[in-house]
């Protein structure tokens, strides 16, 4: 990236005001958004759902679908399949409800 592109873009963030929490670890900077915020570009920025495993690891997942007892995680490059018994729901319920996101396991009547 260019100086040009580096100012403008601080521009652009300095506008958004306080949606965004950045930091720089001196090689690479990062970006945090605020549930609902909006990206540069305009578009929504949702806040990653986060799965907790049993063995206490965690994953950031965006794009996922709940079908029976099993989580599809959709990406541009795969789909993965997450049996439901290899998570720690209340956890992950209680992480995402921290995050401002809803994590919901539909009845079993619910999912068909």
């Amino acid at each position: 990236m260019n100086v040009q592109s580096l100012e403008e873009q601080r521009m652009r963030q300095q506008e958004q005001g306080s949606d965004q929490d950045s930091y720089n670890d001196g090689q690479n900077r990062y970006t945090r958004s605020a549930p609902g915020s909006r990206d540069p570009a305009g578009a929504s920025v949702v806040a990653p759902t986060v799965l907790i495993f049993r063995d206490q690891h965690k994953l950031e997942i965006q794009n996922y679908a709940i079908v029976g007892q099993t989580l599809w995680i959709f990406s541009p490059l795969r789909t993965e399949k997450i049996p439901l018994s290899n998570l720690d729901l209340t956890a992950t319920t209680k992480a995402n409800d921290e995050r401002g996101l809803s994590f919901k396991i539909p009845a079993s009547n619910e999912a068909q």
